[in-house]
């Protein structure tokens, strides 16, 4: 049971559509690709959306090395290892370009930093992996960015899906198929507004890596088509995902992540164990908490098929995070829970019966997740 804060456990039927192998540019094969992108635009609000092999990484980077003019002024603002991550990539692309590092996400300081510096284009990762914070005021944010007439891009790539958030007011916004869309690994998806694509088509793209250009992209993406050869078995998992997502509602997922990681940390808690971040922080898809015998729980819960993570960076040492993603469910968490407090000779079993219902999965889906 994968409950990393991605890759994630998926349906069996994505599993089995990844096995698609067919020449990517067929007319089936074309017809995933517009499948695809008009679902990821309907549940996004995005106005176009490109979508490349690989990670949420190349997301991002194709979002930093396609969209930044170096002559325009650049803010990125971190506050965990793959902010650190957005900064490093941003470094590469222009100089012209300032970097606050927070320690811990403080939402007052950092909305202080947004409106008192000056930038054409705020970079910022909505929903932190590495320490489990995320970012709850993007409307405000978006706010005091279209008044200073500039541009708002966001790493989305454990966010995406596992909030109701959509595109409105945000430039660009990236995230991949292995989180909370719950297919497999392998896609980077890249949502881009009306005014991203027209900069986009406008820019001039010499000094930009072939395979993170988004111009190419958009240009193919009009024949329903990628540049290059892409994974396409894994394109054909993301139309079966996509679909169980748009069955499900974004509204309804969100729902149940956000219950099922308040539970677990409510449980932990109760326990004395203390979770990283507070209130105003606390991620809806990522629970990480601290535990001094980390790496021996960790190795004992994989014996028990439970595959979860330790924290990243400063904190790793001493914490763990569990992936509260995608298929989530009741089970996972009641078998999660029983097996972390009987390792760390807490004397709790979790009732069932305690578990919310809004953790619960759409009953079908029930039949297509391991439940081992």
């Amino acid at each position: 049971m994968l409950l990393i804060p991605g890759p994630v456990e998926v349906p069996i039927s994505v599993l089995d559509a990844a096995t698609y192998l067919d020449n990517h540019r067929s007319s089936k094969f074309r017809e995933i690709m517009a499948e695809n992108e008009e679902m990821l635009n309907y549940l996004s609000g995005a106005y176009k959306t490109v979508m490349v092999t690989g990670s949420g990484t190349l997301a991002v980077e194709s979002m930093v090395f396609s969209l930044i003019d170096t002559n325009k002024k650049v803010l990125s603002i971190s506050y965990g290892n793959f902010g650190e991550r957005l900064i490093d990539s941003i470094k590469r692309k222009t100089k012209n370009a300032e970097f606050v590092n927070y320690n811990e996400l403080d939402p007052e300081s950092l909305i202080k930093d947004i409106q008192s510096r000056d930038y054409d284009y705020l970079f910022l990762v909505h929903n932190e992996t590495s320490n489990g914070t995320a970012l709850y005021n993007i409307k405000e944010i978006v706010k005091i960015v279209k008044s200073k007439n500039a541009k708002l891009l966001i790493d989305d790539v454990s966010g995406y899906a596992g909030y109701n958030l959509n595109m409105d007011g945000i430039y660009a916004m990236a995230t991949g198929s292995q989180k909370n869309i719950a297919c497999v690994p392998g896609i980077a998806i890249i949502f881009l507004s009306k005014d991203a694509y027209n900069d986009v088509m406008e820019m001039d793209m010499s000094g930009v890596p072939f395979y993170l250009d988004l111009k190419t992209s958009l240009k193919f993406l009009e024949k329903n088509e990628t540049a290059y050869t892409p994974a396409t078995g894994i394109f054909n998992a993301l139309n079966v995902a996509l679909k169980i997502l748009k069955d499900e509602t974004i509204e309804k997922r969100a729902k149940r992540i956000a219950a099922s990681s308040e539970f677990i940390r409510k449980m932990l808690n109760q326990n004395n164990i203390q979770i990283f971040g507070n209130s105003d922080t606390y991620s809806s898809t990522v629970v990480c908490f601290y535990d001094n015998n980390n790496s021996e729980k960790i190795k004992l819960l994989a014996e028990k098929n439970i595959v979860v993570a330790k924290g990243m960076g400063m904190i790793s040492g001493n914490t763990i995070r569990i992936g509260t993603m995608g298929m989530i469910n009741d089970v996972y968490i009641k078998k999660f829970l029983d097996a972390y407090f009987s390792l760390s000779n807490i004397n709790e079993t979790i009732d069932e019966n305690d578990i919310p219902k809004e953790t619960r999965l759409p009953e079908y889906l029930y039949k297509e997740i391991n439940l081992a």
